[in-house]
């Protein structure tokens, strides 16, 4: 998974930008505030997960990430405390997340995070529906939208993806700005339109094809 979920990492060590939206997509499309019954249960890939239930969404993720170790670089991505690392902000100087266990090779420190994006349909998240899938908006604490596309594939099976930047700007569809983190766009997608974009395969960032594992 991306960073659906998220806590943001320094461009060393995710190349991978997230991609922002000034409003819930399709914009035609009436908000849904139950998820089908297909979706709800908690699903995984194997080590990240996805808890749906009636009105809830949670995603969780676990990130292994690889810092410089030395004096000079050490501080400007994490500060060492106690046996534990904290993701930090030097632009911001502030500490980006809690503390976790690490080890050091040579002079790089290894840690794993774990990340939790939630939302609950009517807050802070909207479902709509495109075709037979659905768009799952949910609001960032900067007030911009992620976009998520969702589909039940049957056999216990769901697919969620993300935008592809690439497939986006190839449909000339470009950020308003964007810096080496995120992306943030202005948009009116049609019902028509974003059916049209999905089967270009602009959704196709970091496909996560999910196995039921409980049903809700």
């Amino acid at each position: 998974m991306r960073n659906i979920f998220f806590i943001g990492v320094m461009s060393i060590i995710s190349s991978c930008s997230q991609h922002y939206f000034d409003r819930p997509q399709p914009i035609d499309a009436r908000n849904i505030y139950v998820f089908p019954e297909e979706f709800r249960g908690i699903w995984t890939d194997g080590s990240d997960s996805i808890v749906v239930t009636k009105f809830y969404f949670a995603n969780i993720e676990y990130k292994n990430i690889a810092l410089p170790y030395n004096n000079e670089d050490t501080t400007r991505y994490a500060l060492f405390y106690d046996g534990k690392v904290y993701p930090y902000d030097s632009a911001q100087q502030k500490i980006m997340g809690t503390g976790y266990p690490y080890v050091v090779n040579n002079d790089s420190a290894y840690y794993q995070t774990r990340e939790v994006l939630e939302a609950q349909l009517g807050r802070k998240a909207v479902l709509r529906a495109v075709g037979d899938q659905y768009m799952l908006n949910v609001k960032s604490d900067n007030q911009w939208w992620e976009i998520f596309l969702m589909s039940a594939l049957g056999n216990h099976k769901i697919l969620v993806c993300y935008p592809n930047i690439d497939q986006l700007e190839e449909q000339g569809i470009n950020p308003v700005f964007s810096n080496s983190e995120e992306d943030f766009f202005e948009v009116e997608w049609s019902s028509e339109q974003l059916e049209r974009l999905i089967q270009k395969k602009v959704f196709s960032d970091t496909l996560l094809l999910l196995d039921q594992q409980y049903q809700k």
